[in-house]
């Protein structure tokens, strides 16, 4: 055998070994805790679950006019915005699955430029910002029996509810903007909502580590999520209601404990 194929094959053995090293050593991390605890491992009651979420958002405001005017796109653009969102779910039962109630309210804000003519008929400009603060009330259903069975970290879950959005719009100067017949720019429109989205739930990438995550902080599952919402926010057939819905997706971060 030549030198270099000598060579070849002990850096052969040595790639090889280190593959098959690295998971045998994973699966002793991975069941350190079993080592220890047995097969009555511990884990803290799972009853709660809090999310947060971001991702582009536009309020449907200009959908009111049938297209006949475009008050927001006109002062705002067409651009999609950041909406931040949190959600706390109390989980009323857990059997095939969980479900639960959750409580979730949010944040937006978008500037613009506002044409305003002036007395000598020249348009000038003047910033106008309007501010969405939605809320809602949903029933939450997580279908995590797979996880909890058999520790696959894919979860499907579906959401359904009732909005109220409070908005303002406010002028260049920060104050409340009003239309001059005594009319101010603030109010509040209810709605509904429907979602649908899948959580890949983090703790295969270290169970160990979030084995005592649960035992020191009590938090069950960590997960990131992806959604995709219908927000039907124009009212529930009230007229003269600013509509501020939209069809969307999110990102997020998802703990239960």
């Amino acid at each position: 055998m030549s030198r270099a194929t000598w060579t070849f094959a002990v850096l052969a053995g040595a790639v090889l070994g280190a593959a098959y090293a690295r998971p045998a050593r994973a699966q002793s991390f991975a069941s350190e805790a079993e080592l220890v605890e047995g097969s009555h491992r511990f884990r803290s009651p799972q009853r709660f679950a809090f999310e947060v979420t971001f991702g582009p958002y536009r309020p449907d405001v200009d959908s009111e006019f049938d297209g006949k005017r475009t008050p927001y796109a006109s002062y705002f653009g067409t651009s999609d915005h950041l909406l931040m969102r949190a959600e706390f779910d109390y989980q009323v039962w857990r059997g095939f699955g969980s479900l639960g109630i959750g409580l979730g309210t949010g944040y937006f804000s978008v500037s613009g430029t506002a044409p305003i003519a002036n007395q000598m008929g020249v348009f000038s400009a003047d910033q106008s910002n309007l501010k969405v603060i939605p809320m809602s009330l949903s029933a939450v259903y997580r279908f995590d029996y797979f996880l909890e069975t058999r520790k696959f970290p894919l979860v499907p879950f579906a959401k359904l509810g009732l909005d109220y959005a409070y908005w303002q719009i406010t002028d260049g100067n920060g104050n409340i903007a009003t239309d001059g017949m005594g009319g101010h720019a603030r109010g509040g429109t209810p709605g509904w909502h429907v979602a649908g989205g899948l959580a890949l739930v983090l703790d295969f990438l270290d169970p160990d580590a979030a084995h005592d995550f649960d035992e020191d902080m009590g938090v069950n599952h960590t997960a990131l999520t992806f959604e995709f919402f219908h927000s039907d926010i124009s009212g529930l057939g009230q007229s003269n209601r600013l509509h501020v819905g939209d069809n969307n997706w999110t990102l997020g971060l998802l703990l239960e404990f």
